[in-house]
């Protein structure tokens, strides 16, 4: 005999052994119809980051100080005004420029906005919402046999039928 025939014989039976073996443990496995597939679900809280750009706005807080005015800016601005205007005129002259400068300036500086505030550069942040989704966490099965109805649960759809072992076992009294 040649090699390939040895070799071909030894498969051929190791391909045997293995198919007999198999049908072994299958052989008390039978087929039950389906007769009810319900999917179960659970819901999930999925987080969605996006980017959100506004046009010049911080918060309405700093929107609605800027409508009432900036008390900081207006001390500011009239003790710089002051100072400016005490460098002009003489006697009550320069009594009259420097209150002049105070008035204008704290009103210069009471419309000042925030230091960091751009008016038409956009501020831009990423912001979290979550949404809600449902998954399919797997299905509970209804099945035939012997005329009464089974119920398990399983993780994949059964199809028409479900495959199930039929175990009898000896009870005494």
């Amino acid at each position: 005999m040649n090699k390939l025939t040895i070799t071909l014989s030894i498969a051929a039976l190791t391909l045997l052994s293995t198919v007999a073996s198999a049908g072994r443990y299958d052989h008390d496995a039978i087929y039950a119809p389906v007769t009810d597939v319900q999917p179960i679900y659970k819901t999930y809280r999925v987080p969605q980051n996006h980017r959100v750009c506004e046009n010049g706005r911080r918060d309405d807080r700093r929107d609605q100080a800027s409508h009432k005015g900036n008390a900081g800016g207006a001390i500011l601005g009239g003790i710089i005004g002051g100072l400016i205007g005490n460098q002009f005129g003489r006697g009550h002259g320069r009594q009259a420029t420097t209150a002049a400068g105070v008035i204008a300036g704290a009103s210069i500086g009471s419309k000042a906005r925030p230091t960091g505030y751009y008016a038409n550069a956009p501020r831009c942040y990423t912001k979290r919402d979550y949404y809600e989704e449902q998954r399919i966490e797997g299905y509970d099965v209804a099945y035939d046999y012997d005329g009464r109805i089974y119920h398990t649960r399983m993780q994949n759809h059964p199809g028409d039928r479900v495959k199930i072992r039929v175990d009898v076992q000896v009870v005494e009294y």
